[in-house]
């Protein structure tokens, strides 16, 4: 397994936050390690700087899914509607595509193929 220590301080880097914030995130960290190391190639590249990377990335990506962050842009009392912003979300799925891409020689791909008929 991807050492736990190494992707908790990727993601502290990502998130901005501290050792006392860090902590609140350890079960999708650990979640994180393990989902990276079902798709290991090489469990030899476990520590990898890239496989540490995403492992951080995916960690950071379903942290701010469930931000309690609103990211209110608009509100409308009349008939009342709001806009959110959803950049936040974006950046991170990018930041996800972008960990995935860079080891792509290190993890399998989870898709679906006809191999033969």
């Amino acid at each position: 397994m991807t050492d736990y220590s190494l992707v908790e301080n990727e993601l502290m880097k990502a998130l901005n936050c501290d050792d006392e914030q860090i902590n609140e995130y350890e079960s999708y960290i650990n979640n994180a390690i393990a989902c990276v190391a079902s798709q290991l190639k090489n469990p030899q590249a476990e520590n990898d700087a890239r496989i540490v990377n995403l492992c951080a990335m995916r960690a950071y990506y379903q942290i701010i899914l469930i931000s309690d962050n609103d990211d209110l842009i608009s509100f409308k009392a009349g008939d009342v509607s709001y806009t959110r912003d959803t950049s936040s979300v974006s950046r991170a799925r990018t930041l996800l595509d972008l960990a995935l891409k860079s080891c792509s020689d290190l993890v399998q791909n989870n898709g679906f193929a006809f191999k033969a008929v």
